[in-house]
């Protein structure tokens, strides 16, 4: 049976809710177009799935049959980051599970984010995806509204969601770590002892990823400073140059947890010849072929592995082994996050820098790191840990 991949881009109006990962974007008018993708080769149809053990239940796919995925991307892809990471789960999900995946690309108007998830549920699905936090809401609705349908968020907050709905988690504060620590060496290495962060907004998804980077950064250099701003926007790219021209004006490495905005960041810091760490994909390796000069200043980024973590866990929901109305949460030790270690990490950090972050990387998937966890962080406690590193 043949594959298809179909994208639809719905209309984009009012404002972007917030984003369990790095920031939904703000809003942006696009006309609705609909276009098919070439047809992939060919492929036996997925074996009949085993029967359930964990969730007890037996997989959706019908015996014989094509496993069907919908994708529900609640934002704009682009953005070298959270959402364009969503859309590259298609891929491995076809090649490595066989299954057929068709995407919805909605927008920043949350009021379509509703109205697409019930247009998914009419296409009878296996499964469908969304990921972060903006469109819970919406989920929680079409779920309630149609119980038989499964669904799985890829990455989310979300903490007691619907029967139907399985939430995944993954443990921001441990990416961040290594991300922390590499800036600090780098800083070590430049004979600085300041680095700066960039955050999309000021909310406690992103400030989740500042205390995390603050905390590695101390395993370095326990007096290290830490600059921080917001954008005040995910999508603001000229603002997010804004703001990193300013911090590089004092300090040569800023990790931008700001969504397309991080883009304006690592633009800033090409242009003022310094360096920035990305984050959710390995921006340097999304950008090397379009925009080489901006790869060639990111020393890493912390990842979400997002389309590895698709792949697992549709893979758990075709054996009918996903717990439905729960949530896990998962880090390192798992692989579903990390920091990228490539040719722009082995050319911008010195061997002796790298083995420091391996060394601490080891520590954290033995558990003898102790840091902030993401679970229940309050705001006092994120501007205590924020104020303690003011320059």
């Amino acid at each position: 049976m043949k594959r298809k991949v179909i994208a639809t881009v719905l209309a984009l109006c009012v404002t972007a809710g917030l984003l369990a990962g790095c920031g939904a974007p703000e809003p942006d008018e696009v006309e609705t177009t609909e276009e098919a993708a070439p047809e992939a080769e060919e492929e036996t149809a997925a074996e009949e799935p085993a029967e359930a053990e964990a969730a007890g239940e037996e997989s959706e796919a019908a015996e014989g049959g094509t496993y069907r995925v919908g994708l529900m991307i609640p934002g704009t892809l682009g953005d070298k980051s959270f959402f364009d990471a969503a859309f590259a789960s298609i891929e491995p999900l076809q090649t490595e599970l066989g299954v057929e995946v068709e995407y919805v690309e909605a927008g920043t108007d949350t009021t379509k984010y509703y109205p697409a998830l019930v247009d998914m549920c009419k296409k009878d699905y296996d499964l469908i995806l969304t990921i972060s936090s903006n469109n819970d809401d919406a989920l929680v609705e079409a779920a309630e509204e149609y119980p038989d349908q499964k669904f799985i968020n890829l990455d989310d907050e979300m903490t007691d969601p619907p029967a139907n709905v399985y939430i995944m988690g993954t443990k921001n504060n441990e990416m961040c770590y290594l991300a922390g620590a590499a800036a600090a060496l780098k800083a070590e290495e430049l004979n600085e002892d300041t680095i700066g962060f960039v955050g999309g907004m000021d909310i406690p998804g992103i400030n989740e990823f500042l205390v995390g980077y603050i905390e590695g950064a101390q395993a370095i250099n326990p007096d290290i400073k830490v600059a921080t701003s917001y954008v005040g926007s995910f999508t603001d790219t000229a603002k997010g140059k804004e703001n990193g021209l300013l911090l590089y004006n004092d300090i040569s490495v800023v990790f931008a947890a700001a969504g397309q905005s991080g883009l304006g960041v690592i633009d800033a810091a090409v242009e003022k010849g310094k360096f920035a760490i990305g984050v959710d994909s390995d921006q340097a390796e999304a950008l090397k072929d379009t925009k080489p000069e901006m790869a060639n200043v990111i020393i890493t980024s912390a990842i979400k592995n997002i389309p590895q973590n698709a792949v697992n866990v549709v893979d758990r929901a075709m054996k009918g082994d996903v717990n439905y109305g729960s949530r896990e949460v998962f880090g390192i030790e798992t692989g579903a996050v990390g920091i990228a270690e490539n040719e722009f990490y082995e050319k911008l950090l010195s061997e002796d820098a790298r083995a420091q972050i391996e060394e601490l990387k080891e520590k954290v998937v033995n558990g003898e790191v102790t840091m902030t966890p993401n679970e229940g962080i309050t705001t006092d406690k994120i501007n205590e840990i924020r104020d303690a590193v003011r320059p």
